[in-house]
């Protein structure tokens, strides 16, 4: 079994992954990385050799703050068969999980196959902010195209387990997250969705 990936984030500057066998992706494209290099990923969003760090931050003055204000708390949901956790703290507000209310109004009501659409629709959530329980189901899931794939103008999404020193907070899935490169994001490592504010950013 690969060993997870380790995710340094450096003060007020890049991402250092760490990985002996890591598949790395920006924009669709693959990225080489030869096997046991250390690979940092730019944070500030002002790198002109994007995905890579090339010392930007210091010339833009980053400075990475932690997240304001106090952690928000886990919400659970309580189904029949099934049980959903969300954790505000590390989502992305993509809003992927739109389906979830009409979903668990079916399961409450008796819906014998609502339940594994529940568990499919929170392993979409790119962020893992969405975790379930359940004895009875068990959505497959997606095979990633890489490691880690990072989107065009947009967030750095973790695809394979991973340890990471900042905190992720309760019930984050831990084989699931998006960081911020864009500088922006308010809830630092984690991606909340702000890149979309940036013009012309890639």
């Amino acid at each position: 079994m690969s060993k997870p990936i380790s995710l340094t984030v450096l003060d007020n500057g890049p991402l250092k992954v760490t990985c002996e066998d890591l598949s790395l992706q920006y924009c669709g494209e693959a990225i080489d990385v030869e096997p046991g290099q250390d690979v940092y990923i730019c944070r500030c969003g002002e790198s002109k050799n994007a995905p890579l760090c090339d010392g930007s931050h210091a010339k833009a003055g980053f400075v990475a703050e932690p997240p304001a204000g106090d952690t928000k708390p886990v919400y659970v949901w309580e189904g029949k068969t099934i049980r959903t956790f969300f954790n505000p703290n590390t989502c992305m507000h993509v809003f992927y999980c739109k389906p979830l209310k009409e979903l668990r109004k079916r399961e409450l009501e008796g819906d014998t196959s609502a339940a594994a659409e529940i568990a499919k629709v929170v392993q979409s959530c790119p962020s893992g902010a969405l975790t379930y329980e359940s004895t009875e189901v068990q959505a497959p899931s997606a095979p990633a195209r890489a490691d880690i794939e990072i989107m065009e103008g947009g967030e750095i999404r973790l695809q394979r387990q991973f340890e990471i020193n900042a905190a992720a907070g309760e019930r984050q899935d831990m084989t699931r997250a998006t960081l911020c490169r864009c500088g922006l994001s308010k809830n630092k490592p984690w991606c909340d969705g702000r890149h979309k504010k940036r013009d012309n950013f890639r």
